[in-house]
């Protein structure tokens, strides 16, 4: 590890700079700020909704990796490791594919032998550790996923905003008005704590800005990649999510989708923004997997749901109309 703070990427004119939309950060950040005390602004009302989801013994599971000032976690702990690729990842996708021979040579780089405590207990069982944390992600994410769909149009918006900033020249102005400790200058990034050896080096890299939807002093980043650095952020605008309904999941009664498909299709077709597998949306709904085939069927009929195939396994996900009609109904 390197005394060094800071990071080349360029000046303003030659930044290679991109934008991701990502979840796995923002899920990461939750998880961080309800389970590990980060201080990411989080509302308590969402931390609540999250903390009576998680199961307990999964979220005991990382509390002691997460606890501190400045908790680390590799990149595909984090679930971050597609954001500077542009791959369109599902958060089911991003969970399953860590591997515990990947974690563990990720934990030994930072650490060498001589691991902290709480990660020698991980590199003693990894394989029941991966377990637990992906029971906690997918009950996080079963839970906090609503509020990550309320942004979207958050999220477009600030697509746009650091768009025009890169074709008017404003973009140091704007990574210097992220709400992070960050500081851009001399085609330099000054982050919060000391860099790893590979990344202080001369060299540009990639460098991606990830809009975080889970709280208002959200900070996350990462110099692991020799090749890209990422830097979370609050999502601006957030607050009126946060102001306009404390609970993450529509009210009875006042569920638009609810009333024109049903209650039980609407659950599905929510679902489906996660590529979840039958059996996950099954569980979702609280339903047996023949009940959620045939429902998942007339949503295919109508143009709403697809099927895609992943590997061994078929995945669900929205068709263009049903994007919309979510979009326009929640």
């Amino acid at each position: 590890m390197s005394k060094d703070p800071t990071v080349p990427v360029g000046l303003v004119e030659d930044l290679r700079l991109s934008i991701s939309r990502h979840p796995g950060t923002t899920l990461f950040s939750v998880i961080s700020s309800t389970f590990g005390g980060a201080a990411h602004g989080t509302p308590e009302e969402w931390r609540r909704v999250v903390r009576a989801a998680a199961p307990p013994g999964a979220a005991a599971t990382v509390r002691t990796l997460l606890a501190g000032s400045y908790p680390w976690a590799p990149d595909s702990l984090a679930l971050t490791s597609a954001v500077g690729t542009g791959a369109p990842l599902s958060i089911a996708e991003e969970r399953d594919r860590i591997a515990p021979d990947t974690l563990l040579g990720d934990v030994r780089d930072r650490f060498g032998e001589n691991l902290p405590a709480a990660w020698r207990k991980v590199a003693d069982r990894p394989g029941e550790f991966l377990t637990a944390y992906r029971t906690l992600a997918r009950s996080v994410w079963d839970a906090f996923g609503p509020l990550w769909q309320r942004a979207d149009a958050l999220l477009g918006r600030e697509v746009e905003r650091i768009g025009v900033a890169s074709v008017t020249g404003a973009l140091d102005a704007v990574i210097n008005d992220l709400g992070t400790p960050v500081r851009y200058a001399g085609g330099r990034l000054r982050l919060p704590h000391a860099c790893p050896q590979h990344a202080t080096g001369p060299g540009q890299r990639r460098f991606v800005l990830v809009p975080l939807a889970s709280g208002f002093g959200a900070c996350t980043y990462s110099a692991e990649d020799p090749g890209l650095i990422w830097i979370g952020y609050p999502l601006p605008g957030l607050g009126r999510l946060a102001h306009r309904s404390p609970e993450l999941h529509p009210q009875a009664g006042k569920d638009r989708l609810a009333l024109v498909l049903g209650p039980v299709r609407a659950a599905l077709l929510r679902h489906a923004r996660r590529r979840p597998s039958v059996s996950e949306a099954a569980q979702h709904a609280h339903i047996t997997i023949s009940t959620a085939t045939y429902h998942c069927d007339r949503l295919a009929r109508s143009g709403l749901l697809r099927r895609l195939r992943h590997g061994r396994e078929t995945r669900l996900c929205l068709t263009d109309d049903g994007a919309a009609l979510l979009d326009l109904l929640t």
